[in-house]
């Protein structure tokens, strides 16, 4: 059931929007939330507010533009990653080599010396974007080392949580639409 996030739940997610850099774009927008409390998260949907009008009268299917998730954070999803690589200019991001881009379309984790560069300031256990060399999201994954340590070779130093190729995956498994396509399914 689509609603508005309660103020607790919108104090974390302006503050996840300013780390990202979307806070003035998801401002100008609105936001709702999908309970899925069998995997006690919540989906974020961002939409127009045209269409937020429109909600508190009916209770739709589908709603909006899925850009993550909160459970006590927000993760961004793929479209979310999407957004924030065009719209954001400082996040938090790493972009890998054209070897790896490959491997996390399948699923795979990063390993050290794929990394061509990184944001600055990355923490050990925080999210990063997944970018190939063009700028474009590949995925969404959580570091397992910080700073200078992410490029160390020949160990894994990004877990990846979702990819691109995930939505191309499942297609194919089964004609009919799959459960969320959330994060909550792959971890």
């Amino acid at each position: 059931m689509y609603r508005k996030p309660d103020r607790k739940e919108l104090t974390v997610l302006k503050r996840a929007f300013d780390k990202w850099g979307i806070f003035e774009f998801a401002e100008k927008n609105a936001l709702v939330l999908n309970d899925l409390e069998q995997f006690h998260t919540k989906e974020v949907f961002l939409l127009s507010t045209y269409l937020e009008g429109i909600l508190s009268r009916r209770q739709p299917y589908y709603a909006g533009l899925k850009i993550g998730e909160l459970k006590k954070n927000f993760t961004p999803t793929i479209q979310g990653a999407d957004l924030i690589a065009r719209i954001s200019k400082n996040f938090p991001h790493v972009i890998v080599n054209e070897t790896c881009e490959n491997l996390i379309l399948y699923g795979r984790d990063v390993f050290g010396q794929s990394i061509i560069k990184t944001s600055e300031m990355i923490r050990d256990n925080e999210i990063v974007i997944l970018l190939n060399t063009k700028n474009e999201p590949l995925g969404v994954g959580r570091t397992k080392v910080s700073g200078e340590s992410l490029q160390r070779h020949g160990k894994c130093t990004i877990l990846t949580l979702v990819d691109a190729g995930f939505y191309l995956r499942s297609e194919g498994k089964s004609r009919k639409p799959s459960s969320t396509g959330s994060l909550a399914d792959r971890s």
